[in-house]
């Protein structure tokens, strides 16, 4: 099936700072909360931060710099294969506008040099934060290179998101990544707790795009992009949600056996495991898919907040 990728729609004039507000995805600030976490996590470990004040306020440019490149470069490629004018092209214009590529506020050259953009800025932030403390610079770049690297094949030249199950390894391994690194750049070591709570945020992020892979299904399909939503039948793609819920509530348990967590504070996320299993019932049971996936992020504000409150109280 071939989808043309003229612009859907063209019709009312946003601001372009909106625009690119919209193609980074910022305005889904989820991301930040690993930068919160990490706050928790050095104050709990009672690591020293003399010096390293630099490298906390750079971490929050450094998370959300890693997040719109890939999703910018996601629309770019969306756009390109028809995948989101499929999708998104008969949409209202406030659910559309969401795409400004298929909304027609911003052309692809608008958007490559916003990726360029994102990441020039994000590279001099790495040195920054490397000089501040006292780490190799070029090790440090090397490092930077591989992570931004990675993140922008989510959907350019690999494509990991258009290869069944590559989706979903690139969100968990980036997930424990952003985790990890600058916990390990500040405390020059790294816990299983840590660990933990990488692989269980990535679960949580996973469940909401795993819903809008469900309800993007027909237009990635088309535009051949081989998402498990597309791959596995319905049946079949709401059991591997299912796991994924199972397999989030296993590290939880971990997280407070294995992991350096008190676990009478395992109560603090409580709430998110309920608020889950709600998710899948209005997703899976009920077949609101887009309700699901909006109410996933929901999801993850709560278990985030539990989780740093049960950092904080171990």
């Amino acid at each position: 099936m071939t989808v043309s990728t003229e612009a859907a729609n063209s019709a009312r004039p946003a601001p372009k700072w909106t625009a690119y507000v919209q193609l980074g995805k910022l305005r889904v600030y989820h991301r930040l909360y690993h930068w919160i976490v990490l706050l928790a996590l050095l104050y709990s470990d009672s690591v020293s931060l003399h010096g390293a004040t630099t490298a906390l306020v750079l971490v929050p440019l450094l998370l959300l710099s890693i997040q719109s490149s890939a999703c910018a470069m996601d629309d770019i490629m969306g756009f390109r294969d028809g995948c989101d004018i499929a999708n998104y092209g008969a949409a209202d214009y406030p659910d559309m506008i969401r795409k400004p590529l298929v909304a027609g506020v911003l052309s692809v050259r608008q958007a490559v040099a916003f990726v360029v953009t994102v990441v020039t800025v994000a590279t001099i932030a790495v040195v920054t934060t490397a000089l501040s403390l006292g780490v190799n610079v070029l090790l440090a770049l090397a490092i930077w290179a591989v992570v931004i690297g990675i993140a922008l094949q989510y959907s350019g030249g690999l494509k990991f998101s258009y290869v069944p199950g590559g989706l979903e390894l690139f969100i968990s391994g980036l997930t424990v990544v952003v985790t990890i690194i600058p916990y390990l750049m500040i405390a020059h070591t790294v816990t299983g707790t840590v660990v933990l709570i990488g692989l269980l945020t990535g679960s949580w992020f996973l469940m909401p795009v795993s819903y809008g892979n469900m309800a993007d299904r027909v237009g990635d399909g088309a535009a051949d992009r081989r998402t498990l939503a597309v791959v596995l039948s319905p049946r079949k793609f709401q059991g591997a949600i299912w796991i994924l819920y199972g397999y989030s509530i296993v590290l939880t348990v971990l997280l407070f056996t294995v992991g350096d967590l008190h676990p009478l504070t395992a109560l603090l996320l409580l709430p998110v495991v309920v608020m889950q299993a709600v998710q899948h019932y209005q997703g899976i049971v009920k077949g609101h898919v887009r309700k699901a996936m909006k109410f996933g992020f929901r999801c993850i504000d709560v278990g985030m907040l539990g989780l740093t409150a049960a950092i904080l109280l171990s």
